[in-house]
């Protein structure tokens, strides 16, 4: 069944099936020997995280069974070991190239965001976060990171004072700075104020493949990280409440 009704399930197994195509000519073009730099790699090796955010968000959206997706969260761990990898290979005059595939930037912070949301909702377990909060690294940079990830249990962590994109993403720090009980209703201001933030794209409305359905990850992620009651938005239409209420029997 649907999660997202703005388009139709032809529309979302076009747009699962291209990606999950393209995900094989990558991985190809990876392993392949001598055909490609480091560089190139560590740059496809990247592409490929965000690919594959791309293709759980379409996946979600289409309504598929949650418990399928965690396969993905492995590749996508791998994918990120492989950009590292081919970056630390590459020589010294070059190992400026990995400066901009590894700061934070606004709309990394939110695949970033997207990623330990998944991982968390569907209990990756402490090893895999672990794992994938050590490659994130940029310790004591972004308040709002460096708290989720204490909360994630990387406790030795620096934590900076505010968050480095305030206008994105003000509101969902004051979320897990705030006091238990005000947090449900900051959550629900920050949903209110989501398609603003995110630039109100419009998507939905083009005539093109763009849209991949409207949801609110972040907030999915503090949700079930911060044990927060969701009862007073949990039918919000940007709130993915399956990924926050999914469970593993």
């Amino acid at each position: 069944m649907l999660r997202d009704t703005l388009k139709d399930k032809n529309y979302y197994d076009d747009r699962v099936n291209f990606r999950v195509e393209c995900a094989k000519e990558d991985i190809a073009s990876i392993s392949s020997e001598g055909k490609y730099t480091y560089k190139v790699k560590m740059k496809k090796a990247y592409r490929m995280v965000s690919d594959s955010m791309y293709l759980l968000h379409q996946k979600y959206s289409r309504g598929d069974n949650l418990a399928e997706f965690k396969p993905l969260l492995l590749d996508t761990l791998t994918y990120r070991q492989w950009q590292k990898k081919f970056a630390d290979a590459l020589p010294p005059n070059e190992q400026v190239a990995r400066i901009s595939k590894e700061e934070l930037g606004e709309h990394k912070t939110e695949t970033l965001l997207q990623w330990l949301a998944f991982s968390y909702c569907l209990n990756m377990g402490q090893d895999y976060y672990q794992q994938v909060l050590s490659l994130i690294a940029n310790q004591g940079q972004d308040g709002l990171l460096d708290n989720i990830a204490i909360a994630m249990g990387d406790t030795g962590r620096d934590v900076a004072q505010g968050t480095l994109f305030k206008k994105r993403f003000g509101k969902l720090h004051k979320v897990v700075i705030a006091e238990p009980a005000q947090r449900p209703k900051l959550v629900k201001t920050y949903l209110d104020a989501w398609y603003t933030l995110y630039g109100t794209p419009d998507y939905h409305l083009m005539d093109t493949d763009a849209y991949i359905g409207y949801w609110c990850w972040e907030a999915a992620l503090v949700v079930k990280l911060y044990n927060i009651d969701d009862s007073s938005f949990i039918d919000h239409e940007y709130y993915p409440k399956d990924l926050v209420h999914w469970q593993q029997y």
